[in-house]
């Protein structure tokens, strides 16, 4: 009884702040936008990705890309909730996988990734292999110390993505990949 608590609680968590920060916000998410400028790197120094992106299985999910290829790489999901979009002409969707949940907004005549939520422990992230109920230093310990705070949500930004950590005490409790939309 407890963990379905802890399930119905965790899912809501990522639900409310997708809804509230990339559904109707004002699109401006990051302190710092991201620049063209690309950084010197020292000889010997490893690559950081310029954005993050979330891999499951053999799968590369990249933020604001057609959802069509994921589907045909994951297979088809275990379900899909839709909403009217309140920001865009047409229907934003939610598609649940194992461990994560994949929303989009419409693009097109297709449907592009903005966030996708992890609401089980059964999913890490791409980098270090974070995943809900990790401590917020594991965090820190890969991805550094350049971040945003707010009310317990870290912060991290890569060009138009972020990944943001909710925690409680120092315990993750919601991860979310997401893309700066412009609203």
């Amino acid at each position: 009884m407890r963990s379905m608590k802890k399930y119905i609680y965790i899912t809501a968590v990522t639900i409310l702040a997708v809804f509230t920060l990339v559904a109707c916000g004002n699109g401006t998410v990051a302190d710092n936008p991201a620049t063209n400028d690309e950084p010197v790197l020292p000889a010997n120094t490893p690559q950081v990705p310029l954005v993050f992106s979330f891999k499951m299985g053999d799968v590369l999910i990249e933020m604001d890309e057609d959802i069509s290829r994921v589907i045909a790489g994951l297979g088809e999901p275990l379900g899909i909730l839709e909403q009217e979009s309140c920001a865009f002409d047409g229907i934003d969707r939610i598609f649940s996988y194992p461990g994560i949940q994949i929303y989009t907004y419409p693009k097109g005549n297709s449907d592009h990734i903005h966030t996708i939520g992890f609401f089980d422990d059964s999913v890490v992230t791409t980098e270090g292999n974070i995943r809900l109920g990790s401590d917020i230093q594991e965090v820190f310990n890969v991805y550094g110390n350049d971040y945003r705070y707010d009310s317990g949500m870290y912060t991290f930004t890569r060009g138009k993505t972020v990944l943001e950590f909710l925690v409680s005490g120092d315990n993750i409790i919601s991860i979310n990949y997401r893309y700066i939309l412009d609203l």
